[in-house]
């Protein structure tokens, strides 16, 4: 298999941060939303005292109201860190990639 080109690599660490920024911003848009949804539901219900503890009996109702919305952060999350891991991948690809031109200078 034929070793990639500078070029190529170059185009692959710029392909993946943008994978990397499209992912960030649709998890940050879905944490929004879950935001959104547990302010809509304390408006409507109201909200039970102390720190939010989706373990506290009192939080069931919107933890349940919001489940379906939190499994689509958790993907999101589970996407930006692939993205982030493909990305440093293609980073590190690049910073050891040495052409033999290069190496002929050093010396």
């Amino acid at each position: 298999m034929k070793s990639p080109t500078y070029q190529q690599l170059i185009e692959r660490a710029a392909l993946t941060a943008l994978e990397l920024f499209q992912a960030q911003t649709t998890k940050k848009a879905l944490k929004a939303e879950l935001r959104s949804l547990y302010d809509t539901y304390f408006e409507a219900y109201g909200r039970p005292d102390g720190a939010f503890d989706p373990y506290n009996e009192a939080f069931h109702p919107v933890v349940n109201f919001t489940e379906a919305q939190f499994q689509r952060v958790r993907t999101a999350k589970k996407a930006e860190y692939n993205a982030l891991r493909r990305h440093h991948t293609a980073l590190r690809a690049l910073d050891a990639y040495r052409p033999a031109k290069a190496m002929r200078g050093a010396a």
